[in-house]
């Protein structure tokens, strides 16, 4: 099948970007650094003084009512919201950013990979930024909309936690499928910006080939997911230094065939439009 065989183009691209995959890996490092970091100076202090399980109930009692009093009657949170915010900012700077550099360097193999890289930045970061602003106001209105007022009405028809689970888990997921969508969609707009085709024409290209779209993006996600639960296992199974060591690798690992299933989908888009 063609599909494969993208799939299989899309493997042999990626073992070209080696700079645009140590980037991304870099990035992807250094910002769950600092969230841990974040978490961790929020969650360490309180660890101090959560009570033990051999303190009286009572103060307990008196820790959680501390506690919602300080949240919700102090300004105790706000510089870990504000710090929260700027992180989140800085992401939506640098992500599309890092994607305009990549799809670039997908596109120019002939360049040297670390030109290549910073030329798509220059080139590519007006216009991937307002792609990127699409999807988040994609993603996020209908979200706000739809998604929030039915887990409301869930949460107040809930007459257990699991009955709530159970039925939020139709939206949750149904939300799920949704953003998976939009950033297909997205992906392929972007490829038309990149190859100078109108947004039409590369909307066109994607729902044409909806199909493969959707099954090699699945095919390399399920790839993702086997990995992980392998990574997961081994490190309970053989935990310690050689576990973290193993855990970074699959990072890595994991950076990589994100990369191959941009390059994956970036050969059926230049099958379907050659």
């Amino acid at each position: 099948m063609a599909m494969w065989q993208d799939v299989k183009d899309g493997g042999a691209s990626a073992w070209k970007q080696p700079f645009a995959v140590t980037a991304l890996f870099l990035y992807r490092f250094a910002w769950g650094f600092a969230l841990f970091a974040l978490v961790k100076s929020v969650v360490e202090p309180l660890m101090y003084r959560f009570p033990n399980e051999s303190t009286d109930p009572g103060q307990f009692r008196l820790f959680l009512a501390e506690s919602q009093f300080r949240l919700l009657k102090t300004d105790i949170v706000m510089p870990y919201v504000w710090l929260l915010l700027a992180l989140l900012a800085a992401r939506m700077l640098l992500t599309p950013l890092l994607n305009a550099g990549l799809y670039y360097s997908i596109a120019h193999t002939r360049l040297n990979p670390g030109y290549r890289f910073f030329k798509g930045i220059r080139e590519l970061a007006r216009p991937f930024f307002l792609y990127y602003l699409l999807q988040t106001a994609l993603i996020g209105i209908p979200g706000y909309l739809v998604l929030l007022p039915a887990l409301r009405r869930v949460w107040s028809a809930g007459s257990s936690y699991e009955g709530i689970l159970l039925n939020a888990l139709p939206w949750i997921g149904g939300t799920l499928a949704y953003c998976f969508l939009v950033k297909l969609l997205i992906m392929y707009l972007q490829f038309g910006r990149l190859s100078e085709r109108s947004p039409l024409a590369a909307l066109g290209v994607f729902l044409r080939a909806f199909v493969p779209v959707l099954l090699i993006s699945l095919t390399l996600l399920a790839a993702g997911w086997l990995a992980s639960l392998v990574v997961l296992t081994a490190s309970y199974l053989w935990a310690g230094f050689w576990a973290l060591v193993l855990y970074q690798l699959f990072r890595f690992a994991e950076t990589f065939l994100d990369v191959w299933a941009v390059t994956s989908q970036h050969s059926l888009y230049v099958r379907k439009t050659g």
